[in-house]
């Protein structure tokens, strides 16, 4: 019997709730559970609902600091499509709205979301996007922050943009808007008739579009020319080579034609590469 007694001793202290000890695993659900409960509350933190009694120069900051990166921002003249926000604020922006269908540049690119947010929000946002490319120095339709934002002239969202789209907008609108557009984006489709490419056209074209540019972007840093089609393998080699010889003749002409412009830096990027319109 004295064998027995201390395993009995080890029955009682395991049937006490007072002397179990649990096992690593039953700690750490238990841990566990209770860290659930602890965050629980968590998901009542998704919205913030003492925005409002932030001081003015924190929201402010915070408005800024949430404005889109930089945008594709597609121009399309004649379009029936708006680029300004429906808003029931009344503003000399949308006051007009139903009577300038016609008279300037649209775009498919989406308004920024804190145009939409708040009065506060959309006052804050109207100090860096600008409406802009009216005709005849009207208001303008687009949202444009001329500082970031890339002006794109090509086939996007199932329309063709044109040569001559190109040129509504350059004799149009505002001189001093197209000087301060910093990123200028063309489509090689503007270098062709319809389907078809023709070398003497192509840079007859050329000339024409870099001769407005250097005459009324005055302002541009950057000018990148977008192939129509991206090719693989030697294909994208053969056209960009093409584009290349292309865009250089044309340039050294501009050049000759006004000592005075300085070319900005160009590149050929495939739109795949470049920013989306939302930002």
């Amino acid at each position: 019997m004295a064998l027995q007694q201390p395993a009995l001793r080890r029955c009682r202290g395991a049937s006490s709730p007072r002397k179990t000890r649990s096992s690593p695993v039953t700690r750490s659900r238990l841990i566990e559970k209770r860290s659930c409960q602890r965050l629980a509350p968590s998901k009542h933190l998704d919205s913030f609902h003492s925005f409002a009694k932030l001081p003015t120069e924190l929201r402010l900051r915070i408005w800024e600091l949430s404005l889109p990166s930089p945008r594709l921002v597609p121009i399309q003249c004649g379009s029936n499509s708006i680029s300004l926000p429906e808003s029931s604020h009344s503003t000399p922006l949308t006051s007009s709205r139903q009577n300038s269908m016609t008279v300037g540049c649209m775009s498919t690119a989406p308004i920024p979301v804190n145009l939409h947010v708040c009065t506060e929000s959309r006052l804050e946002a109207l100090q860096t996007y600008r409406p802009s490319f009216g005709f005849a120095r009207g208001p303008g339709q687009i949202l444009f922050n001329p500082e970031i934002d890339i002006m794109y002239f090509g086939p996007r969202e199932d329309f063709m943009a044109t040569n001559s789209q190109f040129h509504t907008c350059m004799m149009l609108c505002d001189p001093q808007e197209l000087a301060n557009v910093r990123r200028l984006a063309i489509n090689d489709a503007l270098f062709w008739i319809g389907n078809t490419y023709n070398s003497m056209t192509a840079a007859s074209f050329t000339l024409e579009v870099l001769r407005e540019v250097a005459t009324r972007m005055t302002g541009l840093e950057e000018l990148i020319f977008v192939p129509w089609e991206e090719e693989d393998g030697d294909q994208e080699d053969a056209m960009q080579g093409r584009m290349a010889r292309q865009i250089q003749t044309a340039m050294q002409s501009i050049s000759q034609l006004y000592p005075s412009w300085e070319p900005p830096p160009w590149h050929i990027v495939p739109l795949s590469e470049l920013p989306s319109m939302a930002g």
